[in-house]
């Protein structure tokens, strides 16, 4: 019973992030329930020719989804590792190579770079509309 939903795509962290609120509440995947706490630490302005958002960090992957959430995940992270479990063979199946280690920082950094080229555009064009009028 704490503040109101809102559908993430329909609204910008400069809206839910105010001068003393720092920490966001986030849910993804209603089903799982994957419940995140997002903190922001430092912002800083802007850098002259970075494109944004951009990566700078990132440790450990994102589960699976459909896992089952936080007991789905953990539960089959054990089956995996012990080949004796019951349920390893099922869980090499559903994770087929999943590494919990791994980062695919390649797919995080084009995907913020999509992110960031529309961002862009939509700020052009903006500009262009604003210069018209």
């Amino acid at each position: 019973m704490g503040e109101p939903c809102i559908d993430a795509s329909k609204v910008r962290l400069r809206e839910v992030l105010r001068p003393r609120k720092t920490t966001i509440g986030y849910l993804y995947d209603f089903g799982d329930s994957w419940q995140h706490r997002i903190t922001v630490t430092k912002v800083r302005a802007g850098e002259s020719g970075v494109a944004y958002p951009r990566y700078v960090a990132g440790e450990y992957n994102a589960p699976p989804e459909d896992c089952g959430g936080i007991p789905g995940f953990y539960g089959t992270l054990e089956a995996l590792a012990d080949p004796e479990h019951p349920d390893h063979d099922y869980a090499e199946e559903c994770f087929d190579g999943y590494d919990p280690k791994s980062v695919d920082t390649v797919s995080i950094k084009n995907a913020l770079g999509r992110l960031a080229s529309w961002h862009s555009a939509a700020k052009k064009k903006a500009g262009k509309k604003r210069e018209a009028a």
